[in-house]
């Protein structure tokens, strides 16, 4: 066999590789928790996120101007409202705990209530312009004002997304 005939051969090993290899950077999907804009669905965040881990969001409430978190969860590849902190009774806090739910004083005076395994299936941040919305996710605290502007709306998807879709909206 000619060398000619064997650097065909070596080309069309490589480019049969290259191909599967193409294919399998494609069809791999790895979970991961996305934040769009609501309105334009441009990506604007995400970050690597299994079934189970759970992220927070904290806010100062308009009212009352005091602190709140609401804990989710990733369950069956939704979105779960799984708890709630916060300093003091207000508009649209919960007073009174519904079957299940658990209160506790924390350390800061506050209370959280677990227990809400609520689905949200449609997760959407209206980002405010004093209320300081902060995602808190893994050790990250990443304030959502600098994902996009107070006034637009984030919407959270837990989605699988391939090595493509990371690379391209890598932040």
């Amino acid at each position: 066999m000619g060398q000619k005939r064997r650097l065909q051969i070596g080309a069309g090993i490589v480019c049969v590789i290259l191909t599967v290899l193409g294919i399998l950077s494609l069809v791999i999907r790895t979970p991961h928790l996305t934040l769009t804009n609501a309105q334009t669905n441009v990506l604007l965040y995400f970050t690597p996120f299994e079934e189970g881990e759970t992220f927070s969001i904290s806010y100062i409430h308009s009212l009352h101007q005091s602190p709140v978190t609401e804990i989710y969860e990733v369950r069956g590849g939704q979105i779960v409202l799984v708890a709630l902190e916060f300093e003091t009774f207000g508009a649209g806090l919960p007073e009174a705990l519904e079957s299940g739910q658990t209160r506790t004083r924390l350390e800061t005076g506050g209370l959280r209530i677990d227990g809400f395994n609520r689905l949200i299936p449609d997760l959407r941040v209206l980002i405010g312009h004093t209320a300081e919305h902060t995602l808190h996710i893994k050790d990250k605290s990443i304030s959502l004002d600098t994902l996009d502007y107070p006034g637009q709306s984030l919407q959270f998807t837990p989605r699988r997304l391939n090595i493509w879709q990371r690379f391209y909206f890598k932040r």
